[in-house]
């Protein structure tokens, strides 16, 4: 196995890890379908959508699959849990793929900007909101409405930005109390 290979599949690994936890500590925070029964008003998970792509491109939709397996539950069979899983592994990714084309991000991320990043959280958040809502509907399940959607969406944004804050106050807080060491 290439070197490269290898470490974008165990970078991919421990995304999956990453989501789980996330998706756990979400849950625990403010329940994970407590809007509509299939949405959250902070999904801290949608977080690793968008960084997975960033980081490892493709490679984050089999390890997104995998986490979902072990995270989506809305009563489902194992059938129904593995539609949903692949739709939210494929949705975000897309989302972001389709946006950094759009607004000519260079895969070394040297131009990503705030507002680039802002572009990009929205997009992986319609992308995952609309393949979720579709799965929800081809299967005929609960609340698919278009407020649902947006419950996702809103969700999504509200969980990608606020361990993007958490990441950025941490960057601080370590700055600060590195430059006060002697």
């Amino acid at each position: 196995m290439r070197a490269s290979l290898l470490h974008d599949a165990l970078i991919s690994a421990a995304l999956a890890v990453l989501y789980i936890a996330l998706y756990y500590l979400s849950g625990w925070m403010v329940g994970n379908e407590a809007v509509g029964g299939i949405a959250s008003i902070m999904f801290l998970p949608a977080f690793v959508r968008l960084l997975g792509f960033l980081l490892v491109g493709y490679w984050v939709v089999p390890a997104l699959f995998v986490a979902g397996l072990f995270c989506v539950d809305l009563g489902l069979g194992i059938e129904s849990k593995v539609v949903v899983s692949a739709a939210i592994a494929i949705g975000g990714p897309l989302g972001v793929f389709l946006a950094s084309r759009l607004i000519g991000l260079k895969p070394s991320l040297s131009n990503l900007t705030p507002i680039r990043l802002l572009l990009l959280s929205a997009s992986c958040s319609l992308g995952n909101s609309t393949t979720y809502h579709f799965s929800l509907e081809a299967l005929g399940i609960a609340d698919h409405s278009s407020l649902g959607h947006l419950y996702v969406f809103f969700g999504d944004m509200i969980g990608t930005w606020f361990i993007m804050y958490l990441i950025k106050l941490a960057t601080e807080f370590a700055l600060t109390t590195y430059r006060r060491a002697p």
